[in-house]
């Protein structure tokens, strides 16, 4: 089994309060869709491998459906699509508009 570092354990509890937040404060929706009847993960606007230090950010996580059956959910075209895939879903803008407040090299890298 893998250990996990003191660090990790930190933001893993913070995470885990920060997920807690979400699911109390916001409707369960999948805000690319708009789909109630679908599973929903945190997703996050910004991928955690490129910024470490908004990975507890909560505006930094919206709930994103996932991909079941033969249907790609939200989750996989934020984090997978092409550009033309991320102008369909209905939080793009606020997505972009995020990223464009926090990270405006990673913004100009997803609108090329």
């Amino acid at each position: 089994m893998k250990k996990v570092s003191d660090k990790q354990k930190k933001v893993n509890k913070e995470l885990k309060k920060i997920y807690k937040e979400i699911a109390d404060t916001r409707e369960h929706c999948c805000t690319g869709c708009g789909r109630y009847d679908v599973p929903l993960s945190h997703s996050h606007i910004i991928p955690r491998s490129r910024r470490g230090d908004l990975v507890t950010d909560i505006n930094n996580i919206t709930y994103h459906c996932l991909s079941i059956g033969g249907r790609t959910g939200c989750h996989d075209l934020w984090e997978h699509g092409t550009v033309w895939d991320k102008q369909k879903l209905l939080d793009y803008g606020d997505n972009m508009d995020y990223i464009l407040q926090q990270d405006e090299e990673y913004y100009y890298l997803l609108i090329d």
